[in-house]
C-alpha cells in the first residue's frame, strides 16, 4: 500500500468514520527549515528534509561554540595585578 500524505489520511478517516484519538486533533505542519521543524521529523520518525536538516546541524554548531566559550572563559588565568585585588577585595569585603 503507497504511503498516504496527511491530506489523504484526513479524508479516510473522515469518509471512514473514525474518531481522532483523544488529546490528539489533526498533526501539526512540520516547521521546515527550523530546528523545530527537525525535531518533528525525528519525532514522526521521518527523515529530514535538506532545510530541517541544515538547520539542525547549525542548532547544535550555535551551542558547541557557547560551551567551547563558557570554558575557555572558565580557564582564563588572572595577571598577577588582578589576583592582588581579588584578594585586596576580599579581605577588605571579610572584615566589615
Amino acid at each position: 500500500m503507497p504511503e498516504l500524505t496527511d491530506a489523504q489520511l484526513d479524508q479516510l478517516i473522515k469518509d471512514i468514520g473514525l474518531k481522532r484519538p483523544r488529546g490528539g486533533s489533526q498533526r501539526k505542519p512540520i516547521a521546515h527549515g527550523t530546528f523545530n521543524g527537525a525535531q518533528q521529523h525525528r519525532y514522526r520518525k521521518e527523515e529530514m528534509c535538506g532545510p530541517c536538516g541544515d538547520a539542525y546541524r547549525a542548532y547544535w554548531r550555535d551551542q558547541n561554540a557557547k560551551r567551547a566559550a563558557r570554558r575557555k572563559a572558565a580557564r582564563q588565568y588572572l595577571t598577577e595585578e588582578e589576583w592582588q585585588a581579588q584578594q585586596a577585595a576580599r579581605q577588605g569585603g571579610g572584615a566589615q
